[in-house]
This record gives structure tokens, sequence and C-alpha cells, in this order.
């Protein structure tokens, strides 16, 4: 078969085909994750594969719940990973689909209509190594962490690729199909999902996190402690029922009442449950050898079982003082020796706020931009690069000058030749101000890889530190260099951003991150930036483009964030033959404001009846002259009308808008009142 026609089959079969990049493992389309919830159509496939064979699946509910478990690191989990699957449902591997990589991993395909979640981590490795170099490892790049006096890698085992993931498969180059085929995605239930998903988790090498326990403290070591170094925890679990299915480093653990499988694991001394039916152990949680003696021979009181334990010989206790009165219980185990780190205010070395854009856009420091497709965010970001790169003033600051600054560019969604560079040209930046990053150079590899904020910024510092004068970092989406990181987990995005963050202040750049909006969130800005509230949190501004409803080619720069001082008015822009044309007088309008009419604003009938009155008693409000703006949306406000509906209703009229020389507030006065000098909203 043809690619065109093996991926019309794929089609045909309900999974979401798209053209792929081999070397940056996603699809070559710009917009593709709007495929996310919609199937492409047959005559896009026929022309996306005319003449290309690497192909990926979009996973999740839009492939009929497709879900797929990678096997990392060469496939080094995977035949330990299908013997617990035998042993538990000797006929379930062989309905899935399964198929090798090109690093000699394992793909295993299949779909649950009952329900997938989102990308899982299930299986890592820690590897030491020698230094903070990055290393490759099974074909891919690690950026080390500091642990202790060493430094390690963490490398994935077994992830699932879920809701909103993608793969690259057979027929790429590379990716051979071992077992099944692609047209015939078995499904399996919950149940056996559960499975699949439990014997992966029960092959992950890191430290489980282990259920606290808290023991009263007694002098000269505690039974509970003592317990867990040599006592038999075998015995205690095989008193109450449970069976070991299997010995060895990693021990297979059945609970009582299961006829097969298994429910935990016992290695290096954490008995990690994995059932829900595991009374009185709780789901996915390690248990210390303590843990489980308290809860299976105490009902959990580990008071009671640390009295137990001493009475059993567990323990050392102290030795009677000379006048033979026992002081043991009273005396409390002496915590590891801790300091807090910090300093008197008065030795630290003042600093000066400085500023990319004034009022807008801090350096040193991350901004978010957030709006909808096809507003122009990407146009407005190489504005601002060439604003940069030629020292020119910023819109609303058109005699202040600033110093001409390099920009570091990533773009993930726009072609470098054909699209960005010419509106680099159209906006006057001074291309060898420029750097635009295309990836990342392992070793002696002729193809980059993808950049990624989790694993590479040692190469962006390293760039930083070989182009001083860079003030600019544009991130466009940011979503696109998250690598592994959950983009919709608070934690996850948080320890992504923080040292972003520290290299922004370390070299006193700015970064401008963009980003989507989400449909859901409500009225308020800050909750309709794509993933994480994180994001939002961690940027000390972020700014919403909306389009005007009033007038579908002007777009809205508004401010929805401001951490480092009060809040500016906002901006209005054109997009005219391919740049931004910004508007010259501010718009007294909140992101806040825009997305409450967006989402409870009057039907389009009643919102044409309220402005035509704004309109109405703003001529009559401004017959008298000019009044400040302050003041008029003030008083508009006592009469029901919206800021937002003030500034429609103004332009409307032909209002005239001008800045008092001497108070320094912008006025509104009506077009007879004009002196032919101000300028128009």
């Amino acid at each position: 078969m043809t690619p065109s026609e093996t991926a019309i089959t794929l089609l045909q079969a309900g999974l979401c085909v798209l053209p792929a990049r081999i070397d940056e493992k996603r699809p070559t389309l710009s917009g593709w994750k709007k495929y996310q919830s919609r199937l492409p159509t047959e005559d896009q496939v026929r022309g996306w594969f005319a003449d290309r064979a690497a192909s990926c699946i979009v996973t999740g509910e839009v492939s009929g719940f497709l879900e797929m478990l990678d096997f990392d690191a060469g496939g080094a989990a995977f035949d330990a990973w299908a013997d617990l699957v035998r042993a538990d449902a000797p006929d379930l591997l062989e309905r899935l689909v399964v198929e090798r990589s090109p690093s000699c991993g394992r793909h295993v395909v299949y779909r649950c209509p009952d329900g997938i979640s989102g990308n899982l981590k299930l299986a890592q490795r820690r590897i030491a190594v020698p230094s903070a170099d990055p290393v490759e490892l099974f074909g891919k790049q690690y950026a080390p962490r500091k642990a202790g006096d060493t430094f390690e890698v963490i490398v994935p085992l077994i992830e699932t690729r879920g809701e909103g993931g993608l793969f690259l498969c057979h027929p790429t180059p590379g990716y051979e199909l071992l077992q099944g085929d692609f047209s015939g995605v078995a499904a399996v239930s919950a149940a056996e999902r559960e499975l699949l998903l439990r014997a992966a988790w029960s092959l992950d090498e890191m430290p489980a996190a282990v259920a606290a326990d808290p023991e009263p403290g007694v002098p000269g070591g505690r039974p509970g402690d003592d317990f867990n170094a040599r006592g038999d925890v075998r015995d205690v679990l095989e008193r109450h029922g449970w069976v070991r299915v299997r010995g060895g480093e990693n021990e297979y653990w059945r609970r009582p009442g299961k006829d097969s499988g298994w429910s935990a694991t016992l290695k290096t001394g954490v008995f990690y449950v994995f059932s829900a039916s595991a009374a009185p152990f709780e789901p996915n949680r390690g248990y210390s050898p303590f843990g489980v003696f308290a809860r299976l021979e105490h009902g959990g009181d580990c008071s009671a079982a640390a009295a137990d334990l001493r009475a059993r010989g567990f323990g050392t206790p102290t030795p009677f003082p000379s006048g033979g009165v026992d002081v043991s219980r009273l005396a409390k185990s002496v915590p590891p020796p801790t300091a807090l780190v910090s300093r008197r205010v008065a030795t630290v070395t003042r600093e000066q706020l400085a500023w990319l854009w004034p009022g807008r856009i801090p350096l040193g420091k991350l901004t978010l931009l957030a709006g909808d497709p096809g507003l122009g965010k990407s146009l407005v970001t190489l504005d601002i690069a060439s604003r940069v790169s030629r020292g020119k003033p910023w819109p609303d600051c058109p005699l202040l000058g600033q110093p001409v600054g390099e920009v570091v560019l990533f773009s993930a969604e726009d072609d470098l030749a054909d699209t960005i560079a010419p509106r680099l040209d159209k906006a006057g930046a001074d291309d060898w101000k420029v750097i635009a990053v295309e990836g990342v150079r392992v070793g002696g590899k002729a193809d980059p890889v993808y950049f990624s904020l989790e694993h590479h910024l040692p190469q962006l510092e390293q760039a930083l530190a070989d182009a001083p004068e860079v003030r600019l970092i544009v991130i466009d989406p940011i979503s696109a260099y998250c690598g592994g990181t959950d983009s919709h987990n608070n934690a996850e995005v948080r320890a992504l951003l923080a040292p972003l963050a520290d290299l922004a202040g370390r070299h006193r750049a700015a970064v401008l991150a963009v980003t989507h909006l989400s449909k859901s969130g409500g009225p308020k800005a800050v909750y309709r930036a794509m993933g994480s509230l994180a994001f939002a949190a961690a940027s000390r501004a972020v700014w919403a483009i909306v389009k005007d409803p009033d007038d579908p080619l002007r777009r809205l720069f508004l401010p929805a964030k401001l951490n480092l001082g009060e809040e500016p008015a906002g901006l209005a822009y054109r997009v005219v033959d391919g740049r931004v044309e910004w508007e010259p007088d501010p718009v007294e309008m909140h992101a806040d404001d825009a997305f409450r009419a967006e989402t409870a604003g009057p039907s389009k009938p009643d919102r044409a009846a309220v402005r035509e009155s704004a309109e109405e008693w703003l001529r009559e409000y401004l017959s008298g002259g000019p009044r400040p703006v302050k003041d008029v949306i003030d008083a508009g406000r006592d009469h029901d009308f919206s800021e937002r509906t003030l500034q429609r209703a103004f332009r409307e009229i032909g209002g005239r808008s001008r800045k008092d020389k001497e108070s320094g507030f912008r006025h509104w006065s009506l077009p007879e009142d004009d002196d032919g000098t101000c300028p128009r909203p």
C-alpha cells in the first residue's frame, strides 16, 4: 500500500492520523492541536501523505479512547512487564498492537471505551552520572540534576500517551509492527487496563513514597525503626492471609480473597499496594514494615504497635538512671539538625526594578501573552522583538527610546524561512540581532533534537552567556517546549518555570511566553490561559489579546495581571499588510471586563440598544465641554453603562481624546469641541 492508502485505512478505522516530522516526533502541521478533538477529512489525509510516509496518531477520545504504553530506554522493562501481564491474564497481551521504535523501544496500543487519562509516568530509573554535563542515554539527551554530592538523571522506563497525546507509528521509517495492526486496535475493559498499568507501576525503580507512621519517640532507638531493619514483615503478611506470588528482588504479593494476579510488591523494605480492595491499606501507596505491622496487628495504632514490638525485644532501651526510675517514655526523639536560611533585610542590596516595555513587560521576569488563534499574538511578539533589535520607541511612549538589544526567539508553529523572517522584515527588525533557536545538537549528530525547557536550560544559559546583549526571550507557544512536563499539573509547571525565571533574573532578560486561551475558566482572565494556572501565577505580568466585538479587524491588548505596579491601560492594534499597527490612544479596559462581557453579556439586539442609550447619554454629559475619562466612566457606571459600552459609544459618536498638559489626565470631548489637534480614539 502507498503511504496515502495506509493513512486512509487508519482514518477509516477511526484513528486521527497526521503527517509527522521524524526528527522532532511531532506533526508537521502548525495548527495540529485542533485534531485533538476532531478527525481530519479523507481529502486532507490524501494531500498530506501524497509524498510522505512519516505518520503519527493522536491518542485519546478523538481516536476512540486510544491509549499507548511507551516502553523507553531501549525497551528495558518490556519483557518483565509482559511476563507480569501473562501471569495474570494469559491472553490479554496477544490481543494488543505492539510495534518496535527506532531506539528498540516498544509501543503497546489499545482502546479503552470506559475512559482513559492524560499522559502518565509509570516507571522510571535513576542513573548516576559523573558531572552536570548533558549525557546521551538510550539515544536521548538528558540534563543531570544535583543529588547530594553527585549527579543523576531520571530515565523514563514506561509512560502512557493518553488524552491529548500522540506517537509516531508504522509505516514511519524505523517503526516496525511486531503484532497486530492499527486498522483493528482491540478494546480492553477498565479492569484489563488497570492490570496493564499496575504491571507497569510495579516495575518503577524510583523509591516509592512511604506512608508516614508516627511512633512515640523513645531514647536509645525506636522499636519501629528496629523492626524496619530486622523484623520479618513477610511473616506478618502471611499470618493475615497475604500470599507471596513471586520471589526475587521485587516480590509480588496477593491480597486475601483474591485467587489470581497480585495486589502489591515488596522491594527494598517498601510494601507498595496497588489494589483498592486491600484494606486496611490504601491503593497506590507504599508502607514500611512497621507500617504494615501497625495496620495488620493493631488497626493502625502506632503507639500500641511500638509498645508491642518493645515487648518482643525490638528497640534499644535506655538504662534506668541511678534513682531507679524509667524516664524513657518522657524523653523525645532527637530530630536531625536543621537551620533556617535567612538574612537581615538591612544587608540586602537594593535593586531598581527595570522594564523592557515600561509598565508592561519587566526585565528579568516572566510575562505571559494569551489569546485565541488568529488574533496576531505571534505578530505582536515579532513587533516587540523588532523594537528591541532597533531600540525603537514603544507604541505608548513614542518619544522615549530604549537601548538596542538582542532577541532569542523560539517559535514552534511558524516556519522560519517563509513566515518568521519575512514578518521580521516587514516589522523593520535588525535580523542580525534576532537569534532563532531551531533545536539542540546532541554529540556529533547532524540533526538537532527539539528544545525542551525541562532538559535544555543549560544550553540556553550558554547561549545567553555568548550573547550578553540579549534583552528579550520569546517562547511561542510555551506549551510546545514543556518536554514531558504535564502542562495541567500545577506542581510540575511551577518546577519547570522556576529555573526559567531564575535564568531570566541572572541575565536581566525579559521572557515573553505565548499561550492560547481555553474555552473554560469564566470571566477571570488569568484562569483562561491554557493549561495549569501556574503559568499565570508564575508570571509577573499577564496580557490578553481579544477581538473587538464591534470591529472584527481591531484587536485589544489588555492587562490581566501585573504584580509589580499599577496596571496600565490597554492598547489597540490592527494587522495591516502582515505587520502590527498600534493605535495611539489607550483602551480603558481590563481583560476581565472583556471576558465578562463575552460570557455574560446581553444579546446582540440588547447590546445595540444599550450602546445607543450610552451614545445619547455621552452627548449630553460632554455637552458642557471636555471631561476627564475617569469621571466619564464613573458617571456612566452610575447610569448602568459598563466601561466597555462607553468606549464603544464614544467611538460611534466620533468623540475626541486628548491628554491635558497641566493635569496629565486624558479627557474626552465631543467632535465639535475639538480644536483639530486631538487624536481620534
